[in-house]
């Protein structure tokens, strides 16, 4: 497994490196547009591109937002990351109704109101691959707010009762794992992500965001998890910037 960080290019492959060099000329003439470039050139430089960083044994370090029981967490750390499905977050549900955390009525009403088998959630789970404090308090507290993930918060954040009780459940979590690239999703952009980083380590001001988030589409094996960093950890309170949200986090 080689494992890379986006912001680190030591970490990076050296066949990656090393396709990026001989090609820095095409890549960074296609982004100020000073000599034209075919663009027939430029589309088989990018494939070819794709195709080494879909190499097996590539992953990529990234960060997930979420809010977790102790139970959920220990589960992730033995059996790693399944992908989200009604079935799932059914067996999710049922975990909290069994460990006396919510009762019957409160489990049966979740059940029949959320989002989890709709075509842009199901099979999904979303990684940002920098700092999530970049994205700022109004891009990811709510990951953090309220247990279930989107698919479950999206449908009762307004209710007084379950809404409330979401936020009841569980502790904010940050999943810190290496995520094969060859789960990522084919035109997710990494490949323009990773040329942007690459011509600004060589004094190319980017002038668009170069963070990256992306989905991953297989699930996380236990190895691939580094850890869970849990709220009030230092790690946690650095990662996200949250000691300074208003209202505080909880």
């Amino acid at each position: 497994m080689h494992k890379m960080q986006l912001e680190d290019e030591k970490t990076w492959p050296v066949k990656v490196v090393a396709f990026l060099e001989r090609n820095e000329e095409l890549f960074r003439n296609w982004k100020t547009r000073f000599k034209p470039i075919d663009p027939k050139e430029y589309d088989k430089a990018i494939t070819h591109l794709r195709a080494i960083l879909r190499d097996s044994d590539y992953t990529l370090q990234g960060y997930h937002c979420t809010r977790l029981t102790e139970e959920e967490i220990q589960s992730i750390l033995v059996k790693g990351m399944s992908l989200p499905s009604a079935a799932t977050l059914r067996e999710r549900i049922e975990n909290l109704r069994q460990n006396g955390l919510i009762d019957s009525p409160t489990a049966n009403y979740l059940l029949s109101k959320n989002e989890a088998d709709d075509s842009n959630r199901a099979g999904m789970i979303w990684f940002c691959f920098f700092p999530p404090r970049v994205e700022g308090q109004l891009g990811i507290e709510r990951f953090f707010r309220s247990w279930g993930g989107e698919a479950l918060y999206n449908s009762h954040e307004d209710d007084k009762l379950s809404g409330h009780m979401l936020t009841k459940i569980g502790t904010p979590c940050l999943i810190e794992a290496y995520i094969p690239i060859e789960s990522l999703a084919y035109h997710g952009g990494l490949d323009f992500k990773l040329i942007a980083h690459f011509l600004r380590n060589r004094g190319l001001k980017p002038d668009n965001p170069i963070e990256h988030e992306d989905r991953a589409q297989h699930k996380i094996p236990a190895e691939n998890i580094i850890r869970v960093i849990r709220f009030h950890e230092p790690d946690f309170m650095k990662l996200t910037g949250c000691a300074k949200w208003k209202p505080v986090l909880s």
